[in-house]
């Protein structure tokens, strides 16, 4: 998104996105603050036609005018309810911008975690994705809803003002445009201020999320071992710091910009509140102007002032905000996942796929795919077929596309071009979305119970104890969940009080419960989910997932290739290319790219008789 946002796309997001959707937060609540601000609003009016009142009669009363005691009682209660009802408005007022605001704010978080959901995997692994995310949820903490509270007061300050030009132009007319004429250097000024903050916050983006990254590792249990072991803190902290201040040292550079600018507004404005007392010294000295006019006159221009700086600071802090939420509308607004076009281009299986295998099983053909803003493509022109039931492992070296290729299966990545088809139907589409699962290199350890994490694989099925522990037996979670004093509803992880943790070798276990509870799954995928074991634990634990999924489909990756011997097919990948495919002892007889890495590998299974 470009930072440089013209006024009036500021002013079309804030009409037609930020307020309807803050209004459709709290329909209720919202109109009937608007009724207070405005019923507060003719209060300082109200005081000042009291405060007169009472200073005219005082003076009556210290001039011996006796029969002057009761009306100064009766303007002084009505003083006293004044300030009672002021208050309980104010409390309501204050309850009232709170529900609103807690509405909103709940409306807000649900609709961007909606967006997430919606969006294309890709964005979750682009930087440029994570700063627009930050921009977003700190336009959320305290920009956003802070629209709500300027919004409010500039109501409040321009009825305020309405009643208060009507008492100054009675008086003299040159004092209410005197008045009117203070908005225009003060929302300016502000204007200004809030234009430069929010290109600041623009550029700043990633540098903030690095501070935060590095206090995160000085704070984080997961990087605790490796920053005490390697001893890091002193290099963490000192490059924490100095990114810190780099930031600081902005921002207070701005911040004195900002003082200087608002002092000379508050010159200004005083320079008129002095000027417009001596225009009514000199009005009222040819008028013989009474002592409670003259002070109910210099207290209104002083309100009225007020109220005007109230204006324009409120209107320039509308506007300032609607940047810093801009940033909420543009991540809504971004593409959702195009269902319907990924449909219409993959939506029949390849003629020659179907006179070679029929429609049955996975068909890939000339898959390609490229990441956004790479000129390399990181797959080219893929295709295999893979038959029902069969236990296929896709090879390479690191980096070879593996994981990119299983993406693509699993519908999280877009191929530019090609067709991938599961009993000839796109593997986007919905209906097919839950006859998938998987395991990958980087599987969740959700600090929640064990429960959910088993049943997230399912998570419709999350209170089928039968299918939890049938899931769990297979994997050993079962016997897992015995040990633990509250079973299945144990909290797991340290993150939270009373949570138990778990090994790797058993959190691993987890998430292979996690792929074996969804058991309408005909296709399984295993993205190096044992990369942290040995060769040969790799390898007897393969054996075991072949049992496992046993009539289903299922894709094992892995850049070693002892565990592979067994599988019906072998895919073999190099720089995003699909260069072999085969049977373990075909693609051996053919002394290519498998049979150069095999014979690499083969010290490793060796020594411990794992290769026949």
């Amino acid at each position: 998104m470009d930072h440089e946002l013209n006024h009036k796309g500021v002013i079309r997001g804030l009409l037609f996105d930020i307020v309807p959707f803050i209004w459709r937060s709290a329909p209720v609540r919202l109109p009937g603050m608007m009724v207070i601000r405005m019923v507060e609003a003719l209060q300082p009016a109200a005081q000042i036609y009291l405060t007169k009142q009472l200073i005219e009669q005082a003076t009556l009363l210290f001039q011996g005018r006796s029969e002057m005691f009761m009306p100064v009682l009766v303007t002084i209660g009505w003083q006293a309810l004044l300030f009672l009802a002021a208050l309980g408005l104010r409390s309501l007022a204050h309850m009232l911008l709170l529900r609103i605001k807690q509405q909103a704010q709940f409306q807000m978080d649900r609709e961007i975690a909606n967006k997430c959901s919606r969006l294309d995997f890709i964005y979750f692994e682009q930087p440029v994705y994570y700063d627009r995310l930050q921009r977003t949820t700190q336009g959320l903490a305290y920009r956003g809803l802070s629209v709500l509270d300027h919004f409010f007061l500039v109501l409040q300050s321009l009825i305020t003002l309405v009643s208060l030009l009507a008492v100054l132009a009675g008086f003299h007319w040159i004092l209410s445009v005197g008045v009117l004429g203070l908005i225009v250097p003060s929302f300016l000024i502000n204007m200004k201020l809030g234009r430069k903050r929010y290109k600041q916050m623009f550029t700043q983006t990633p540098s903030s999320r690095k501070v935060q990254y590095l206090m995160g590792l000085m704070t984080g249990r997961a990087s605790a071992k490796e920053m005490k072991l390697f001893k890091l803190y002193p290099y963490m902290i000192d490059k924490w710091e100095k990114l810190y201040w780099k930031n600081a040292k902005e921002k207070a550079e701005l911040e004195r910009l900002g003082q200087w600018l608002s002092g000379f507004a508050e010159i200004f404005s005083y320079a008129f509140t002095v000027l417009a007392t001596l225009v009514v010294l000199i009005i009222g000295y040819g008028n013989s102007l009474s002592i409670g006019v003259f002070v109910a006159m210099t207290q209104t221009v002083t309100t009225a002032k007020d109220s005007v700086m109230l204006i324009a600071a409120n209107l320039s802090g509308i506007y300032e905000n609607a940047l810093f939420t801009g940033e909420l509308i543009q991540f809504l607004r971004l593409p959702d996942e195009q269902e319907e076009d990924h449909v219409e281009t993959l939506k029949e299986l390849p003629e020659h796929w179907e006179k070679k295998a029929g429609a049955d099983g996975l068909a890939v053909d000339g898959l390609s795919f490229t990441y956004p803003e790479q000129t390399a493509p990181a797959l080219v022109d893929i295709s295999f077929h893979i038959h029902p039931g069969q236990r296929v492992a896709i090879v390479g070296h690191n980096g070879a596309g593996k994981s990119t290729l299983a993406k693509c299966l699993l519908g999280l990545y877009r191929p530019q071009s090609g067709s991938l088809l599961w009993n000839g139907r796109d593997m986007g589409s919905d209906e097919l979305s839950g006859k998938i699962s998987a395991v990958f290199q980087d599987f969740m350890q959700y600090q929640l119970t064990l429960k959910e994490n088993v049943g997230f694989g399912r998570i419709s099925a999350l209170d089928d104890e039968e299918r939890l522990k049938e899931a769990a037996v297979k994997t050993g979670v079962d016997s897992i969940s015995r040990s633990l004093i509250y079973g299945y509803e144990t909290q797991l992880g340290h993150e939270y009080e009373g949570g138990k943790e778990l090994s790797q070798g058993q959190w691993q276990r987890v998430a292979l419960s996690r792929s074996f509870f969804n058991i309408e799954a005909e296709l399984v995928i295993y993205d190096e989910p044992t990369s942290a074991l040995d060769p040969i634990a790799e390898a007897a634990l393969f054996e075991q997932f072949s049992g496992l999924v046993e009539g289903k489909t299922s894709i094992m990756i892995s850049h070693r290739l002892g565990s592979c011997r067994n599988a019906d097919l072998i895919l073999v990948l190099k720089d995003g290319r699909l260069v072999e495919q085969g049977t373990h002892s075909q693609l051996l007889e053919r002394q290519g790219e498998y049979a150069r890495m095999y014979g690499a590998q083969a010290e490793w299974y060796d020594m411990n008789g794992v290769i026949a």
